[in-house]
């Protein structure tokens, strides 16, 4: 999964992805099973009045950016996608904070390690 791009005006998953995008995310970190549209469309459509094929080309973009994973399955009428995170919340989190200790660290040197050591 990569985010290149922090939006610190923002909490959350929405200071990295777009609203949709955190709606799927968190979808599909509710449970271990892997999902398929429709039950992502059910789960996202609650919150927000989305049509199905919205949701079907959101989660194909997302998994060609790398933030979600799928698996191709047989069914009833072809071919079938089920989606699930590639990473976990607690992954991503660690991801994250790996990368942006690294760009403070390049950018400004150990004074920036230093004081988050100090006020964390």
């Amino acid at each position: 999964m990569e985010v290149s791009k922090i939006n610190f005006e923002k909490e959350g998953l929405n200071s990295l992805v777009g609203g949709l995008e955190a709606d799927i995310l968190s979808c599909l970190w509710q449970g271990a099973e892997k999902k398929n549209c429709r039950q992502v469309y059910n789960s996202v459509k609650r919150k927000n009045r989305i049509a199905y094929t919205t949701i079907s080309v959101t989660l194909d973009r997302m998994h060609a950016r790398g933030l979600v994973e799928r698996d191709i399955e047989k069914g009833k009428g072809g071919l079938k996608y089920n989606y699930y995170a590639g990473l976990s919340k607690e992954e991503l989190a660690n991801k994250l904070s790996k990368k942006f200790v690294g760009f403070l660290k390049r950018t400004f040197g150990e004074a920036s390690i230093a004081y988050l050591k100090k006020n964390i």
